[in-house]
């Protein structure tokens, strides 16, 4: 005996192995039962859906011999003339080969005569659509007056291309696209009264690609049980099918969530080597992507036609993404899958796809501007994080500590001398002094000697490592980093010292010239640049003064050109005095009138 095709040995024989159709099945069954029996209906649906096996099921229930019923017994000769198509009262006719006119009136010529063998004459015309406008107009009037014996059932489709009249006179049932996890019980049914051991991942894989169709999979599974023999296989599945496993379509999705193109890159490699198609490839991807966006909105489960293992993974893979970030990548793989199948180097335009997939600030509109600034946001927390961590190392909290308990006890000598009043004149603040004593410690103990970390700063920043002047000499850098000028004598200062003053008014420095002015600050020594002023006052006029240095020294380059650097304040004795005098409001009223009132704080002792 000849061997019959799996779609032919096992179509639907009955309403209940009809797979997909459950609302449909429901109607027509309770139809026969009632005997409330329509007298034209439309089958409408995607190829390999049931169209035409629901039709021969419904001529077996209205004209079995035990009927009518909804369980033909597929045993009396009606059922199995049916069945192998030889019943003359069902009358099977492609409208695609007999679209004409004249066929049409071939049939209503024969719709008068009464049936011979069955209660019904039953005229099942498949791919309808494809008549001709005539021969619509010839079957209309009989397809709204049949004979009481007579039911037409209409298979199409593109039920879009009948005209409305047709449409208005049937009673239509649209056949959906079979769920691949629907499919799965039937095809293992298949599998083992045909003694093959199947496995769950390989039959669901057949299933998927069969794209709803259920006369599709029954195809692929032919072809795939010829291959595998005896037993079916994922692998051999995807091998069949030129698919690509999960597995690395899942490690492509993690490596673009990781920004790895090159791992990407690495497995198409792998995907070409292997001969896989690589439109098929996009397109599993474009799946894989749409059933993590069913997992992240929260989809129900029977939306993703996976196995529960699958399904599992899945949920984890989405949640390492966002449903935005989902939605863009669906949107690239979308319009890469297109350009694939249509590019003469599909290879190229795929691998240019997958690389944009995982650097999304390649992107253009605003899912690219969007992405820019995500990653200048990950930028931006890994500096704040490694900040903290550098922050809260012990070798810094060290060296900070040694730092703050210096700074307390410079404070501590401060306030219990009332002042400082012991400074000499010519010496560096005591705090810049501490402070610089702190930092060489800490270089200590650091990993770089200080003659190392000098001349790397020297040679970044494009300065001498040692200054060649005579001992003693200080060489001062200029901003422009050249020698600061030598030339100038203290006489030429002294002579332009109220030229400095009234260059200090001008700038708006009022309060520090009349300080100056009444401490009789002036210029007494000068040597290298190194310059020290005189004054007549107390030494808190004196700490003022020096917190200003800075705005002297400007003042002074100015109106000389001369670029000093002011050492100390030496006390004129002939005045000193009047420092023993000077009571605490004279104090306070000069400070408030060099600071400004809201900068000077007063404290009770």
């Amino acid at each position: 005996m000849a061997y019959v095709a799996l779609y032919r040995k096992y179509r639907p024989r009955n309403f209940d192995e009809i797979v997909g159709q459950e609302a449909i099945v429901r109607t027509l069954k309770n139809q026969v039962k009632s005997g409330k029996i329509g007298h034209a209906y439309l089958f409408c649906g995607m190829r390999g859906t049931g169209k035409t096996s629901t039709a021969r099921v419904l001529a077996k229930a209205l004209n079995c011999e035990h009927g009518p019923t909804d369980t033909p017994c597929n045993k009396c000769k009606n059922c199995i003339a049916i069945n192998e198509g030889s019943m003359m009262d069902v009358i099977e006719m492609d409208a695609a080969s007999n679209r004409g006119i004249d066929d049409i009136r071939a049939l209503r010529e024969r719709v008068n005569f009464p049936p011979s063998e069955g209660r019904y004459r039953v005229y099942i015309i498949d791919e309808v659509h494809m008549l001709t406008t005539e021969a619509f107009n010839a079957l209309l009037k009989t397809l709204e007056e049949p004979p009481r014996h007579v039911v037409f059932i209409l298979a199409t489709t593109e039920p879009n291309r009948l005209p409305a009249t047709i449409l208005s006179r049937c009673m239509r049932f649209d056949f959906k696209r079979v769920q691949a996890r629907e499919m799965l019980p039937h095809l293992k049914r298949i599998t083992e009264e045909n003694g093959v051991d199947a496995e769950e991942r390989a039959l669901l894989l057949v299933a998927r690609n069969s794209q709803g169709s259920m006369r599709d999979a029954l195809s692929l599974l032919d072809k795939a049980l010829s291959f595998g023999g005896n037993r079916l296989t994922f692998e051999d599945a995807l091998s069949l099918f030129g698919a690509v496993g999960d597995d690395l379509l899942m490690e492509i999705a993690r490596a673009a969530k990781s920004r790895n193109p090159g791992r990407i890159l690495d497995v198409i490699e792998e995907v070409v080597n292997t001969g896989k198609d690589l439109v098929r490839f996009a397109d599993d991807l474009m799946v894989l992507y749409r059933n993590m966006l069913m997992v992240s909105v929260g989809a129900n489960r029977e939306l993703v036609d996976v196995t529960d293992e699958e399904y599992g993974r899945l949920e984890a893979l989405a949640k390492i993404y966002s449903t935005e970030e989902i939605l863009n990548s669906l949107d690239l793989l979308k319009k890469a899958a297109g350009d694939v199948r249509w590019a003469s180097q599909p290879r190229t335009v795929l691998e240019a796809a997958m690389v944009k997939l995982a650097m999304p600030e390649l992107w253009t509109g605003d899912a690219g501007e969007a992405a820019k600034v995500k990653v200048l946001e990950q930028r931006v927390e890994e500096l704040e994080r490694r900040l903290k961590e550098l922050l809260e190392s012990p070798a810094l909290s060290v060296q900070e500590e040694k730092k703050r308990a210096k700074k307390d006890e410079n404070l501590a000598k401060v306030k219990e001398n009332g002042g400082e009043k012991g400074n000499m004149a010519g010496e560096p603040l005591r705090d810049e002094v501490e402070e610089k004593s702190v930092e060489e410690e800490d270089m200590k103990d650091g990993p770089e000697k200080p003659e190392k970390l000098g001349e790397e700063a020297a040679r970044l920043e494009g300065k001498p490592e040692v200054s060649e002047g005579a001992p003693g000499e200080e060489v001062r850098q200029s901003p422009g980093g050249g020698k600061r000028k030598k030339d100038g004598t203290l006489e030429e200062l002294k002579t332009k010292w109220r030229d400095v003053l009234e260059e200090l008014e001008k700038s708006g420095k009022m309060a520090l010239v009349n300080v100056m002015k009444e401490c009789r600050v002036e210029p007494c020594d000068m040597k290298n640049g190194a310059l020290f002023l005189s004054f007549e006052g107390f030494e808190g006029h004196k700490t003022l003064i020096e917190m200003q240095k800075k705005l002297i020294e400007e003042g002074i380059k100015s109106v000389t050109g001369l670029e000093v650097v002011i050492k100390g304040l030496k006390k004129n004795e002939v005045a000193a005095s009047k420092d023993e005098d000077v009571s605490d409001e004279e104090f306070i009223r000069s400070a408030v009138e060099l600071f400004g009132e809201d900068l000077v704080e007063i404290e009770d002792e």
